[in-house]
């Protein structure tokens, strides 16, 4: 046995004299480096003092203690040049701790704040009510704020209004948390709206009366969207901030709001989306309805009217009317009256309805009379009236102007012949009796000449 421990021990010194060279191991490969991406950065907003905080971060920030309920307020702040649009952040309780325990996680938008200095900040403004036990005991209390994605921060909540530690009581008395009263989620209503009505082509200020019809939550970072669609466009904003609607409130969100130049007439919808945080910590969402109408306007031209220079009086006149619609909305009741001392027309010419982009025409009968007063002929002045109605029933006028001469019917006539005077009677009958009497001496002349033998 002794001979088989020393002849061991001889192989094991042999083996470690035998060199091993670099070459011989086993090649590592190196692990790449791994570059961080750049990403944003939140930091806390120490130097500001926001609503329900009584000193800033910096100042050595305590949470306020309100009734059964710890108030942690996290002022955040973005120094990237892509800023998130929000971020996600959730509370952290340490066992044993007097915050009865449950999701407090929500999601905070980038928002513009303003602090107790009235300045204006763009930050994520976090606020948390941690519900606390009655019979909670004093001492400092640490509460982490855990933001996703970016880390966490925690805040140390200092209870006084609790049970002494030092202090000797009876018996532990174990009491229930007290239960939170349901909250309703608050709507939002339309009340009203002014500047709905427009005409196609052109553009409206929508003034937009809402209420928050919560009697008991005020409304915290409300944004109030219009998602227009065809046949309108919105020349404003489509979403309006509101940093707080007091419970109960009305509020107005105004609006400019184009209709397309061929949008038909009719009665549209633009939708509105409501986002909102109440109560404490709580979100809320909701959407509404604005009733928008459009009017197409109603263009006509009417062709002048041609009527004579001069017209004899109890002539009578057939004037043609002409009515086109240019415009795409039919024009009702068209119609045309004539108007004029010494003209008398034969009722109105109505042409009815005419379609857009159509024509209509109508015969006038007029009789030509004259004028009233002492003044029978001469130039007389009068009027063409054309009325039509678009679809509303609202009534339109245009109005031609002409002049014309009438003229006594005798005007016209040709002149009668004159008469002939005594003296030309005397001279005519003379020659027809010398004719006679040259006539008769001939005829006794002949038969003298054929009685002789």
């Amino acid at each position: 046995m002794r001979f088989i421990q020393m002849i061991a021990a001889l192989i094991c010194a042999c083996l470690l004299c035998i060199p091993v060279s670099a070459e011989d191991l086993p090649e590592q490969t190196d692990l790449p480096e791994s570059v961080p991406a750049s990403a944003p950065v939140l930091l806390i907003d120490n130097a500001h003092i926001y609503a329900n905080m009584q000193q800033s971060y910096a100042q050595g920030y305590e949470p306020l203690i309100d009734g059964d309920y710890a108030v942690i307020v996290l002022p955040l702040c973005c120094e990237s040049a892509e800023k998130p649009d929000s971020v996600r952040v959730s509370v952290g309780l340490e066992p044993g701790s007097p915050f009865v325990v449950k999701n407090y996680e929500q999601t905070v938008s980038l928002a513009v704040h303003t602090d107790t200095d009235g300045s204006a900040h763009e930050i994520y403004l976090a606020e948390f009510w941690l519900a606390m036990y009655r019979d909670r005991v004093n001492g400092c209390y640490p509460v982490m704020l855990q933001v996703a994605d970016f880390g966490a921060y925690t805040v140390y909540v200092n209870i006084t209004d609790g049970i002494d530690p030092n202090a000797q009581t009876a018996e532990p008395v174990q009491t229930e948390p007290k239960e939170e009263p349901v909250i309703l989620m608050p709507k939002i209503l339309v009340q009203s709206i002014a500047g709905g009505s427009m005409q196609a082509g052109e553009s409206a200020e929508l003034h937009i009366t809402l209420k928050n019809t919560s009697r008991t939550e005020a409304l915290q970072n409300l944004t109030l969207t219009a998602s227009a669609a065809a046949p309108f466009s919105l020349q404003s904003a489509d979403t309006l901030y509101f940093e707080q609607v007091a419970a109960d409130a009305e509020f107005e969100a105004v609006y400019v709001c184009q209709a397309a130049p061929d949008a038909a007439a009719g009665t549209y919808t633009l939708p509105l989306q409501f986002d909102f945080a109440y109560g404490k910590g709580l979100n809320g969402a909701g959407s509404g309805n604005v009733r928008l109408s459009v009017a197409q306007p109603v263009r006509m031209e009417f062709p002048a009217v041609v009527l004579p220079s001069e017209a004899i009086v109890s002539d009578r006149l057939e004037l043609h009317i002409q009515a086109i619609n240019l415009g795409a909305a039919a024009a009702q009741n068209v119609r045309a009256e004539l108007t004029c001392d010494g003209l008398i027309p034969e009722g109105t010419a109505f042409l009815g309805s005419i379609s857009g982009g159509t024509s209509a025409e109508s015969v006038l009968n007029v009789q030509v009379t004259s004028k009233r007063g002492a003044e029978m002929y001469g130039e007389t002045s009068g009027q063409i009236v054309f009325t039509y109605e678009d679809a509303s029933g609202t009534e339109q006028t245009e109005a031609q102007d002409f002049t014309l001469m009438l003229k006594s019917p005798f005007s016209g006539r040709p002149a009668e012949p004159k008469q002939a005077s005594p003296n030309n009677w005397l001279w005519i009958m003379a020659g027809i009796g010398g004719g006679i009497l040259l006539l008769t001496a001939y005829l006794i002349f002949r038969r003298r000449k054929r009685v002789q033998p």
